[in-house]
């Protein structure tokens, strides 16, 4: 009898407790090429998590996740550009609502204000995000040496995939 009144209680108060949706497997990629150079890179480890009651929305990645095609670029990304030893980590925090992502992004260690389109989907237990939008490599003091600022485009095109799960 005591396990039948602790289900009620239960049913009464789930749905009054916030829908998390959340993730650690979301994949984020960038391109920063330009007709000189291939400079893209994907991580598959980003973690994301999205209330659906409230619309807010984080997003996060570690910098060092960041696969190039070639170790030498990866090594040059995450020392000479990204610094990730003393900025390891990029973020979003926010809001989703109207087909629009708002909120702060944190990348080297400056953060911005952005307001960048997206979608969210949510079809039972899995939300899916999608965005894409341009991330200005001066406006997080990423410094570019000249010897190859023609080589690596002054706008990193980015893009957010993530698939999320319901939390239980």
């Amino acid at each position: 009898m005591k396990h039948f009144f602790i289900a009620i209680a239960l049913l009464l108060v789930a749905p009054l407790s916030a829908q998390q949706y959340l993730t650690r497997q979301g994949t984020i990629t960038f391109d920063a090429g330009s007709p000189l150079e291939d400079i893209a890179a994907k991580s598959e480890s980003a973690s994301a998590v999205y209330d659906s009651e409230t619309g807010k929305l984080g997003v996060q990645v570690l910098m060092t996740s960041f696969v190039f095609k070639r170790a030498l670029m990866q090594e040059h990304f995450n020392e000479n550009y990204v610094e990730s030893e003393i900025y390891p980590k990029a973020s979003f925090r926010g809001t989703f609502s109207d087909g629009r992502a708002v909120g702060t992004l944190t990348l080297h260690g400056v953060s911005k204000e952005i307001d960048v389109p997206a979608s969210l989907s949510v079809e039972g237990d899995v939300a899916k995000l999608h965005t894409e939008f341009p991330v200005s490599v001066a406006d997080f003091e990423i410094g570019i040496p000249k010897t190859v600022a023609n080589k690596i485009d002054k706008e990193a095109k980015t893009t957010v995939d993530c698939t999320l799960k319901l939390r239980r």
